[in-house]
């Protein structure tokens, strides 16, 4: 029996939600585990990482959780100042070379046309995009190996996936999401996600997410358990959870309450977006607000995705120009650092490089000092909109989107091997 046929039969249960919360233990066994299977990833290639996780079966992923037990907050300041909270510990010994250049090529479209890649696994051997042929075609990539995933539906995505290869997303039914966790062909509804969507899922198996409404950001402890809420500050209505760490933070971001003012409806903001984070344990905290270019401050920053303890997201204020900007946290020194040749960063990796969007409307890696455009692949249209969208710990493979000039901008996945 291989992985995707056993985790086929793991996930068969998950056809009807349970009556009751899961059960699972979490031993201090796990988070040992946690963090010898980090340091085991950035000390290896991409190549030894295939080989290092062969071992890694699809219950370890089922079955472990690192805990994930945050307080109730109190309510973030206006001008968003962070509260002062213990030092997070993450493994940074490992160095690894800044890629000089890269190839690119399209991933590959069962029936042709239109494509849009979401995910990266860590060691680069998974990714998940959709096509549009018929329907949104749900795809998991492994290895250049490609899988349909269930049946073609409205607006079917998978926004993460994992080393071992088990993705989470969302499917549209009757008007509305409902989060989902596949592994292989198949996925299966998550206990207690209708009207919800799943946004990430970390190496052992927690995911979070959001309602459909962002007004409850949610965590499934494992893809067999109920969700739960996420606390949000005192007065706070809305706000959704966007990625989770090895080590089980999650980042996103809440509004505060309050109507937007003239300027900021002016520029499409409905009210002020702080970026949040809640941690493995005690209360949730806004993350440093960002102080643009000019020396503006944020009025609206997010955080989209983490990655031993490197968040990224965006940042803009209608008094800023040059803005959305991207935005990279550092959790072990609490403070945020503005990328300005960044107009949008989507992913980080362990080294906290980030994958995005250059000013130039080009896809483009960066560590925040150099940077590496990434090839185009198809002729680049006049309006067109190349983006990375997530980058592999060793940082050797990233997968993105582009436009195509020869087909009125049609957009495709890609993935680039940098080196």
């Amino acid at each position: 029996m291989n992985d995707e046929e056993y985790g086929r039969r793991i996930l068969r249960p998950l056809d009807e939600e349970p009556d009751a919360p899961s059960r699972v233990d979490v031993t201090a066994a796990v988070v040992a585990g946690t963090r010898r299977r980090r340091r085991q990833r950035l000390a290896v290639t991409a190549a030894a990482a295939a080989v290092g996780l062969a071992a890694a079966s699809i219950p370890v992923v089922l079955s472990q959780a690192a805990e994930v037990a945050p307080d109730t907050a109190g309510r973030p300041s206006a001008s968003a100042k962070p509260s002062p909270s213990p030092k997070p510990k993450y493994d940074r010994t490992v160095s690894v070379a800044f890629p000089t250049s890269c190839t690119g090529e399209a991933l590959p479209v069962p029936g042709g046309g239109q494509s849009h890649a979401s995910a990266l696994d860590p060691t680069g051997r998974y990714a998940t995009y959709r096509t549009y042929s018929a329907g949104r075609q749900p795809i998991i990539w492994h290895e250049g190996v490609v899988t349909k995933v269930g049946k073609p539906g409205d607006d079917d995505s998978l926004g993460s996936i994992n080393s071992n290869g088990v993705a989470v997303g969302q499917v549209w039914k009757n008007g509305g999401p409902t989060a989902v966790v596949a592994v292989g062909d198949r996925s299966t509804v998550l206990p207690g996600g209708k009207g919800r969507d799943a946004r990430a899922i970390n190496e052992f198996g927690v995911i979070v997410g959001g309602s459909a409404y962002e007004d409850a950001p949610v965590r499934w402890d494992s893809p067999t358990s109920q969700p739960t809420k996420l606390p949000l500050p005192k007065d706070v209505k809305r706000g959704h959870a966007y990625d989770v760490d090895s080590d089980g933070t999650v980042v996103g971001y809440v509004e505060l309450p309050g109507e937007a003012t003239d300027d900021m409806k002016a520029a499409g903001v409905r009210a002020e977006r702080v970026a949040y984070l809640w941690p493995v344990k005690g209360p949730g905290r806004v993350l440093e607000r960002p102080v643009l270019p000019g020396g503006v401050p944020a009025d609206y920053y997010d955080a989209r995705g983490i990655s031993n303890g490197w968040v990224v997201g965006y940042a803009s204020s209608p008094k800023a120009a040059g803005t959305p900007v991207g935005v990279r946290w550092d959790l072990v020194t609490g403070k945020a650092e503005v990328l300005p040749e960044l107009e949008w960063s989507n992913g980080v990796n362990a080294h906290g490089w980030v994958a995005g969007m250059g000013r130039d409307q080009h896809a483009v890696l960066t560590d925040g000092t150099r940077t590496v455009r990434l090839p185009d692949v198809f002729p680049f249209p006049e309006h067109g909109m190349n983006f990375a969208q997530a980058v592999s710990d060793d940082g050797r493979t990233v997968v993105g989107n582009v436009d195509d000039g020869t087909r009125d901008g049609l957009q495709q996945a890609v993935l680039w091997r940098c080196s």
